[in-house]
């Protein structure tokens, strides 16, 4: 699993994030806590961030402190600029996803209510959509990538949520993730129980919880 949260984070050999990637990233599974902070941090602030995720933790209802203490720390030494919470999958075993891969020469699929995720065809990224009526109802795509690990973004146009199309297009991605020869991985917020719903429908694997903050540090 280190080598895995590693390989997702593009860390050094010292376990710091490197390039594109959030300045601090924790995922606790059930038998280890894992810490990652962002080679731009200066030693002690990674140093106070790593005693607060060490630390032996209290009753659930106490976490949040625990997450205020990262918050004051980091608004310390930059802006916050994202918070994100929630549980992280593995994708072993997909179904077959009744899907179509998204390509420049298709994109126009995305138009009128997924446009947002045409620079990422543009970028080339791995992207499947299920499509519905000539149109692009639900796009999963690959919008992290690094060294064998392949992280899904995933969006439902309004009008056709609640039909089951994510998963069709999650488990086309991952199958191609695979085929490829690299690892899919999914994550979702606490508080989207639609997308935990897509994780049991594929029955992903749990990996663990994770919480991650960027921010644009002071003088970078």
């Amino acid at each position: 699993m280190v080598e895995l949260f590693d390989r997702m984070l593009a860390s050094d050999q010292q376990g710091r994030i490197t390039g594109p990637g959030p300045h601090l990233h924790v995922l606790r599974t059930t038998d280890a806590v894992l810490f990652r902070c962002h080679a731009d941090l200066d030693i002690d602030t990674a140093r106070s961030l790593e005693r607060i995720a060490m630390a032996e933790r209290g009753r659930q209802r106490d976490w949040p402190h625990d997450y205020a203490q990262y918050l004051n720390i980091l608004s310390s030494v930059g802006t916050l600029r994202a918070v994100r919470s929630g549980l992280l999958y593995r994708v072993v075993d997909p179904p077959t996803g009744i899907s179509t891969q998204i390509t420049r020469a298709n994109a126009d699929l995305l138009r009128g209510g997924l446009d947002e995720w045409l620079p990422d065809v543009e970028a080339g990224q791995l992207m499947f959509a299920a499509v519905v009526d000539g149109c692009a109802a639900s796009v999963c795509a690959t919008v992290r990538e690094a060294h064998g690990v392949h992280a899904a973004g995933v969006e439902t146009a309004p009008s056709y949520r609640r039909r089951g199309l994510a998963a069709h297009a999650v488990a086309a991605w991952a199958r191609a993730v695979l085929r490829s020869g690299a690892t899919p991985l999914y994550g979702t917020s606490f508080d989207n129980l639609a997308s935990q719903g897509v994780a049991r429908r594929l029955k992903m694997e749990l990996v663990g919880s994770e919480f991650s903050v960027d921010c644009s540090l002071t003088g970078t």
